[in-house]
């Protein structure tokens, strides 16, 4: 896995295993076998309820922590102040549940820490001072989002948070996110892809069936290398070894530009994960 993209000094691989629905000892062994075939992105979430697994399979991996891209999450949407103290009750909390993030992951720091939805029962200041409180702390490299719209990463400029790292969105040949892509190019965000083979359903479509043949490659191939190719990061997710190796070796060949045109007109406007409303402000999608 050699490709990487950087901004401010810190490098993230552009293709990294995603671990949602990754349980128990299934989630260790992937995470350890992702490991030794040369995967060095990790991402988990504390919303996943996994963690623990993950950083098991971290260390049984044997590959020194700082060779790794570690990423995970925040949930934000359990949050309930109470009475006067609310705003920081909440803080305490949300620090402590990182921490506790940093026990089951068995590490002192993680590379990238997200927003993982834009609901919170604070509002959106609060919430990133938080986050950059913990930045602050070195206990996080880089900080954050995902699933935010335009409008929302916008807010988060015009309150003063200027090098938020990335935005963590769906993204897939079957769902364009064309506005949502050009904000983030112009706030200079990293786009990283969750669900980018649509949960296999590329595999289904004759344009891309097609593509794989000409360029001899799986289905699965042609839509993570279409995402790479667009200066973006991936992060499928597999319990299966042989997919870890076929989801890995696509730094051998490039798409050409008339077919990468081919693969964004299989937009459909489908959709796999459902949004979480925003609390304060209107979240239409991109």
């Amino acid at each position: 896995m050699h490709k990487k993209i950087s901004k401010s000094n810190i490098s993230i691989p552009s293709l990294g295993l995603g671990t949602w629905d990754l349980e128990r000892k299934d989630c260790s062994r992937v995470v350890s076998e992702a490991i030794d075939l040369g995967y060095r992105h990790i991402d988990a979430a504390s919303m996943y309820e996994n963690e623990s697994e993950v950083g098991a399979g971290i260390i049984n991996s044997k590959v020194d922590r700082r060779e790794l891209f570690l990423a995970t999450k925040i949930n934000t949407t359990g949050w309930t102040p109470s009475g006067g103290d609310g705003p920081f009750l909440q803080n305490k909390n949300i620090i402590k549940t990182f921490e506790k993030s940093l026990i089951d992951l068995k590490t002192d720091y993680v590379d990238l820490l997200l927003i993982h939805w834009p609901r919170f029962e604070t509002n959106l200041g609060d919430m990133l001072e938080i986050m950059y409180e913990i930045k602050e702390s070195q206990k996080a490299k880089e900080i954050g989002v995902a699933n935010f719209n335009s409008n929302l990463l916008n807010e988060c400029i015009k309150l003063g948070f200027n090098d938020i790292f990335c935005n963590q969105i769906e993204y897939h040949p079957f769902l364009s996110q064309s506005k949502l892509l050009e904000t983030m190019k112009g706030l200079d965000m990293i786009p990283v892809a969750y669900c980018p083979i649509c949960r296999g359903h590329v595999s289904k479509d004759d344009v891309i069936i097609n593509l794989s043949e000409k360029y001899s490659k799986t289905p699965a191939q042609i839509a993570l290398r279409w995402i790479i190719q667009q200066n973006a990061v991936a992060i499928p997710k597999t319990a299966n070894l042989e997919r870890l190796k076929e989801n890995g070796d696509i730094y051998d060949f490039n798409i050409n530009q008339s077919d990468m045109k081919k693969i964004y007109g299989l937009e459909r406007s489908q959709r796999l994960v459902q949004n979480l409303q925003s609390n304060d402000l209107t979240y239409p999608w991109d």
